[in-house]
Order: C-alpha cells, then structure tokens, then sequence
C-alpha cells in the first residue's frame, strides 16, 4: 500500500512541475517588432529605441528586428502580425489607426483581433498660428469658430480621422464648436503644414507638438493650445492647455504594442514584465523628455480597457463627421 501512495505521489509532483513548466515561456529565436509606417518616422524610431533597449539594457538573450510594414495606415502591419497567430515571437506597434481604420473601412482587421501587451505612451497636439494672426488664443479661436465654423481655416496632417485631426475635433466640439462646418485642410507632412501657415494658406496648424519645438523657439510660429492634461516644457512652457482655456478636452496621440490573436497567459506575461522593465529605463523616460512625450504605461490588462474606451469616443465622433456609420 505505501508502494501505491508513493508512486501516486511522485505522480502529483511530476504534473504540478509539469503544469509549472507550461506557465513559463521565453522567446527561443529572433523576434520581430513590426512597425506599419516607414523607416525613420516616429513609430519607426519608437520600435528601434524598444530593440536597442532590450539588448543593451535588459540584456534579454535572443535578437531582434524591426520589419517596416507600411500601407492602408498601418492595417498591412497588423495583417502581417496575425499571420502568425499565437507566436509572441511576433510584436506589432499599435497606433490610433487601429482603431480608427476598421471604424471607416469595411473589412479592415479590428483591434480585438489582436492581442493587446502594452500602452507606451502619450503625445499631444500643439496648434499655432504665424506670429502677427489676430488669434492670439485658443480661447480666441473658439470664440470665432462658434460664431462661425468656417471663418477659419485650420490645417492637419495627414488625413481625416488622423491625430490632429481627431484632437482639432474633440477639442472644438467640447467648445461648442458645430465641428460638421470647419474648414480642414488635409496636408500630406509636417513640413507642409508648417510652410502653409506660415505663408498665408491657412489660418492656423494642428501638429505634434514635438513638430513644433524649432518654430516656437524661433518665433516663426506662435502656439495657442495643447491637447494635453497640463503644460509641456521647454518650448510650449508658456503656451496654455485647452482646459485652462475652458474647453474641457484632453486628447492624446498614443503608442502601443499589440501581439498576434492566440497568444498564451504565459507569452503575455513574458512581456507584461519585459515592457514594464522597459518603460522603467532612465534612457526610455530621457528620449520620452526630449520628444515632448508622457511615459503612460500600461499592462495588457489595462491596455484592453484604454483601447475598448478609445473605441467608443472616436467612433462617436466619426460618426457625427460622418466618416463612420
């Protein structure tokens, strides 16, 4: 009889240790960080900063590449990612045209086909005119676009429903404005909506605010408000929020990393930790700091929630733009 009870109990172990076992994963070849923009551009940059940090400062013991998947804003990229379902070797920068592109174009992969593992962080939208416009606030702009939506002018890059955009929008509609009537210019980069306002063609620009540092330093523009919860540093120190301006509107432009549909607890909880480590590095916070960027991070379980509420507001507004039904 202690025969059988001893058998039965090595047994028990074996399949706990066994069950142990499964619950640890560790990526075992290369692992790709898929970027749906291309080389060079922010998100690109964001993706080469992660893969510098994770084998310089982590010291994580496989390597990396960021593979530029570009085309339909960014929905190649995650159509590519989820080719390989339920591989975390595979990792996708997510970008607000996950949510945004389904929302308007039919048959485009949707954001809850997709694993979420991270919320990065948060960047905010400057607006600004040529130093002798007559609009010398946010507040001023309000005021006349409620009079009437379209006395001004206002250029974005770089499409409808992209992030300055949407924080024109949100921002003008909390403010009473009948955001229906604005007049939007759609610009196809940065340097273009700068040069337009600066030479007359527009009345004022919706930027990143990091597009905006070397004109406001120099004076060649003058910013009127931001889309962020509270004051920017450095060259947007003295250029006020739109809450302090009475309009009740915060937005920001986000990144984040999502992995394929399928992935394990284990696969997510590899990178729950290493994103979490990441996000912690004085060298990640420093070029955060420089790019006028928020660290905002979020688990994979908190990254769900913030993409489901994004889901909900923005379709709101599209639909009221008309740009989604």
């Amino acid at each position: 009889m202690n025969k059988y009870k001893a058998l039965f109990a090595v047994a028990v172990l074996v399949l706990v240790a066994g069950d142990g076992w499964a619950q640890t994963w560790k990526p075992s070849r290369y692992v790709e960080i898929i970027v749906g923009a291309g080389p060079g551009g922010g998100a690109d940059l964001t993706a080469r900063q992660m893969q510098k940090l994770m084998r310089e400062k982590l010291g994580l013991d496989f390597s990396s590449t960021v593979v530029n998947k570009t085309g339909g804003g960014s929905a190649l990229s995650y159509v590519y990612l989820n080719q390989h379902a339920g591989d975390a070797h595979y990792l996708a920068l997510s970008l607000q045209p996950m949510i945004t592109g389904p929302l308007m174009i039919a048959g485009q992969m949707p954001y809850t086909d997709m694993t979420p593992l991270a919320h990065l962080f948060n960047e905010y939208v400057g607006f600004a005119v040529r130093p002798d416009s007559t609009i010398k606030s946010g507040r001023e702009l309000v005021e006349r676009l409620r009079k009437d939506p379209g006395a001004v002018s206002i250029g974005v890059t770089t499409a409808l429903a992209g992030s300055n955009h949407l924080a024109t929008v949100l921002a003008l509609k909390a403010a009473g404005v009948d955001v229906k009537k604005l007049r939007v210019v759609v610009l196809s980069g940065a340097g273009e909506s700068i040069a337009g306002v600066m030479g007359g063609h527009f009345d004022a620009i919706a930027l990143s605010a990091a597009g905006l540092i070397s004109n406001l330093q120099s004076g060649k523009l003058r910013g009127v408000a931001v889309s962020g919860p509270r004051r920017l540093s450095g060259a947007f120190a003295e250029v006020p929020t739109w809450k302090e301006q009475n309009v009740d509107s915060v937005y920001a432009n986000w990144r984040g990393v999502v992995g394929p549909k399928g992935m394990s607890a284990a696969q997510i909880a590899y990178w729950d930790d290493v994103l979490s480590r990441l996000t912690q590095t004085p060298e990640w916070r420093q070029d955060l700091a420089r790019q006028l960027q928020d660290p905002a991070y979020l688990n994979s379980q908190d990254t769900k929630r913030y993409l489901d509420a994004q889901h909900q507001e923005l379709r709101a507004v599209l639909v009221e733009l008309g740009l989604a039904k």
